[in-house]
């Protein structure tokens, strides 16, 4: 394993017949910035979903910051701490832009609000 801050070894993922990705690796660097760049149907939100811990993959190896997201009994190390923007998103119209920017933190960290107008959060 490298010193990168993910690295993704020979991932697959098939969807039934339909293959999402075949043998992906790539490592990517503290700091870099990488771009997934394809066309529709090409596996980048595939990959992306992969890494970020919104779907498994079939085969491979994948490490984020040294953990193993492979090893499902290890996954939850890196829990909260890789987020994913999606192209696609709707939000919430009877929340406001703050509650709908923070309602992951409350559902997948299960913090909350110090109070009603501070947005300073604690687990």
């Amino acid at each position: 394993m490298s010193q990168s801050a993910i690295t993704l070894s020979r991932i697959t993922k098939s969807f039934g017949s339909t293959q999402g990705a075949e043998e992906i690796s790539l490592d990517v660097s503290p700091g870099e910035v990488l771009v997934l760049i394809g066309a529709s149907g090409s596996g980048k939100s595939t990959v992306l979903r992969i890494m970020s811990g919104l779907e498994t993959a079939d085969g491979g190896e994948i490490w984020v910051n040294k953990v193993p997201l492979h090893d499902r009994k290890r996954s939850s190390e890196i829990c909260g701490h890789v987020g994913m923007v999606f192209q696609q998103f709707n939000l919430f119209p009877h929340k406001t832009a703050l509650g709908n920017v923070t309602l992951a933190l409350i559902k997948a960290q299960n913090c909350r609000k110090r109070k009603p107008t501070n947005a300073a959060w604690r687990h």
